[in-house]
């Protein structure tokens, strides 16, 4: 188990304010007494180091009782402050697809990624933004003191953070990072509303998390106005991911942003005849990983010994795996009762199932291209995939992993 911080000070509530936080989040106080015990055993969460291009991805994944209060602060408070509307993820209503719709239509596309955006997030950041709304709101709603009230917006902090920065993992880090993105979201939006007043162009910003689009009317972008975007991003602290910085449209012989492969918007193209597709290349992609699986599964429901033992010896160390991370396949029953469902596949098999049924059906609205259309609908019903199946697989981070 990887060492945690110590149990935060502001924890250490008496009977009355830990009654009162409980009832502003509406949780039960033992979810309460649970996530700060495991807090105190560094076992509150588990870190996960996932690899990428260059080094890794760490993850915090909180243990149940934590991610019960962590989606409870995240639905009483944080989702109920203000952002902007160029916010397309971890917001409700809004998603990958709403993202890529804005900028249907667009000739000119201009692609950037902010580099370590969750570690960029320390706790004084967090708490100049955060601790005047904590405090406002509870004093609001409970009529407490502000005193009280400052204590548990200390509180509430702490919860966000992990050793002073912002963890990637817990449910409320992305939606925190959409607020405190919000200078730069006006930064870049009064940006191109006074270039589109001077020179006629239409000029669409959208973020989703941690990715920037600007797409532009016109063939071009001009080159000083993308200086002026990074400078709007790096003015408020953040640094631009140099090697993920695309620009698409005319430009001029040299151009070292420039690229002549079409935009992926979140992993969509967004056509100008007003169509959204998924990339030709992921979409094969996801039509082999469909037909293997299905034939795997047939093979293993029609009794064939070895594709029975092999799922099964993968099914075990799956089980052994969550036990010890605290892992909750489905909070209504066990691991192995999980297994014995009627679908013979592993969770990772399972998981790529459902998040490409629920991907490209979200893309495509049920309008779907002929060359994935029969194997959608027969993993659709075989695996039994249903709503809410699928609108837990709808992450920009899915269509990473599967590349």
């Amino acid at each position: 188990m990887a060492e945690q911080s110590r149990l935060p000070s502001s924890f250490l509530l008496d009977a009355r304010l830990e009654d009162v936080l409980c009832q502003i989040l509406k949780i039960d106080p033992a979810e309460w007494r649970a996530t700060t015990a495991l807090w105190s055993s560094g076992n509150a969460w588990t870190i996960h180091r996932i690899p990428k291009k260059k080094g890794h991805r760490t993850i915090h994944a909180p243990s149940d009782p934590l991610k019960k209060v962590l989606r409870a602060l995240l639905t009483q408070f944080i989702q109920g402050i203000p952002v902007h509307l160029a916010v397309h993820g971890a917001h409700p209503g809004t998603s990958i697809v709403t993202n890529a719709r804005v900028h249907v239509g667009g000739k000119a596309f201009y692609l950037l990624d902010l580099k370590d955006a969750f570690p960029t997030v320390n706790r004084s950041r967090c708490t100049a933004i955060f601790a005047p709304a904590f405090t406002g709101y509870i004093t609001v709603v409970t009529g407490l003191p502000e005193q009280d009230g400052k204590r548990l917006a200390e509180t509430f902090i702490d919860l966000l953070i992990v050793d002073d920065v912002l963890p990637q993992g817990f449910p409320t880090s992305p939606a925190v990072l959409n607020v405190l993105l919000g200078q730069v979201d006006r930064n870049i939006s009064q940006l191109l509303r006074s270039s589109s007043t001077t020179d006629g162009v239409v000029y669409r910003y959208t973020r989703f998390v941690d990715d920037l689009t600007i797409s532009s009317s016109d063939d071009v972008i001009p080159k000083k106005l993308r200086q002026k975007i990074r400078q709007a991003v790096k003015s408020d602290g953040w640094t631009i991911q140099g090697t993920k910085v695309s620009y698409f449209g005319e430009g001029a012989d040299g151009d070292e942003e420039r690229t002549t492969k079409y935009p992926e918007v979140t992993g969509i193209i967004p056509n100008q005849d007003g169509r959204l597709t998924i990339p030709r290349p992921r979409l094969n992609k996801f039509r082999a990983i469909l037909h293997n699986l299905l034939e795997v599964a047939d093979k293993r429901a029609s009794g064939d010994e070895s594709a029975i033992e092999a799922v099964k010896a993968q099914m075990a160390k799956d089980v052994v795996a969550f036990r010890k991370r605290d892992i909750c396949l489905d909070p209504n029953i066990l691991p192995e009762q999980f297994y014995a469902r009627e679908w013979p596949l592993t969770t990772r098999e399972h998981r790529l199932i459902v998040g490409i049924v629920g991907f490209v059906g979200m893309v495509y609205d049920q309008k779907l291209p002929s060359s994935i259309r029969d194997l959608y609908l027969k993993a659709k019903v075989r695996f039994r995939i249903g709503t809410r199946d699928m609108s837990q697989s709808h992450s920009y981070s899915f269509v990473k992993e599967v590349e």
